[in-house]
């Protein structure tokens, strides 16, 4: 479950300068998407599924949102959840991701760039994400095993 402090709708802080965000809709034919852009450094915040919406490319857009694994490299805090973020790569392109509700901070200029390496067909690592989900897994059944355990505790 993801558990959100802001709505997609309301203003959120720019996670890296702090100041409040301005929401700009993306000049997407038939697509409704709204960025929220920092006005002090011109990062792009992006929720879940909208980088999809404006790449236009859902392998990529997956490549970067799921199976992200559930270690951190980012310094970022999420602005909408508030929870830890990660590093994802594609190719040069490093972007920030939500290790919780998937949204994606995005540095000046890694737009165009996911944009140009979106247009190339970019496959992404199979190796990288196998690893990543291997990673999610492990987390996965040492949460149902603690979970179990203070079941049985509290009965």
């Amino acid at each position: 479950m993801t558990l959100l402090k802001s709505k997609p709708d309301e203003p959120i802080d720019c996670p890296k300068c702090f100041v409040k965000m301005n929401k700009i809709d993306a000049e997407i034919p038939k697509k409704k998407v709204v960025m929220d852009v920092c006005p002090s450094c011109s990062g792009i915040w992006l929720d879940k599924n909208e980088l999809g919406k404006i790449i236009e490319s859902k392998k990529l857009s997956d490549y970067l949102t799921k199976q992200i694994g559930t270690k951190t490299e980012s310094p970022l805090v999420c602005p909408r959840c508030g929870n830890l973020m990660d590093h994802e790569h594609a190719e040069e392109v490093v972007v920030d991701v939500c290790l919780n509700c998937a949204g994606i901070w995005l540095d000046p200029g890694e737009l165009a760039d996911l944009q140009g390496i979106s247009a190339s067909g970019y496959e992404g690592d199979p190796k990288l994400k196998a690893e990543e989900l291997e990673e999610e897994h492990k987390a996965n059944k040492r949460r149902s095993i603690i979970d179990r355990f203070a079941r049985k505790i509290y009965k």
